[in-house]
């Protein structure tokens, strides 16, 4: 073999060599959002819509809840909002937790953290200067 002959397959092997060893970027996975699910629910006074991500066993999940006065469609402001969680179809008290005022008024923030799945009720409590309400609302299910 002649040297310009050499040359060429050094040329040839050096090129298959790197594009061997080349490796195309790594693609970093991207974690989707948590789906948001809602819910809106009324009593003769309130209306309650409210968002929260997909309950799972010891695991907090963030409620966010949208207060209406009925009365005259004004957001219910400066209320004490308590959420009370009970295993679905019996009167047994897993947790409670107070919700904090949000920014804008008439919404409030609760965190929930349910020990384990299964099937849940929860009653949303509902007091300020002008209602005293409770609104029982069923069927969450914590995976």
């Amino acid at each position: 073999m002649n040297a310009s002959r050499r040359s060429q397959c050094a040329g040839i092997l050096i090129s298959a060599v790197l594009l061997c060893t080349c490796s195309k970027p790594a693609v970093v996975p991207v974690e989707a959002e948590p789906e948001t699910l809602f819910r809106t629910e009324f009593t003769k006074r309130i209306e309650n819509y409210f968002e929260y991500e997909p309950l799972k066993a010891d695991q907090p999940s963030q409620f966010l809840i949208h207060l209406t006065d009925l009365v005259d469609g004004s957001p219910v402001e400066k209320a004490e909002v308590s959420l009370t969680v009970r295993s679905h179809g019996a009167n047994q008290l897993i947790l409670e937790s107070a919700a904090r005022t949000g920014k804008v008024p008439g919404i409030y923030v609760a965190e929930l953290k349910i020990p384990a799945a299964g099937r849940y009720d929860i009653e949303f409590r509902i007091r300020n200067d002008k209602l005293d309400e409770r609104l029982p609302v069923s069927n969450f299910e914590v995976q």
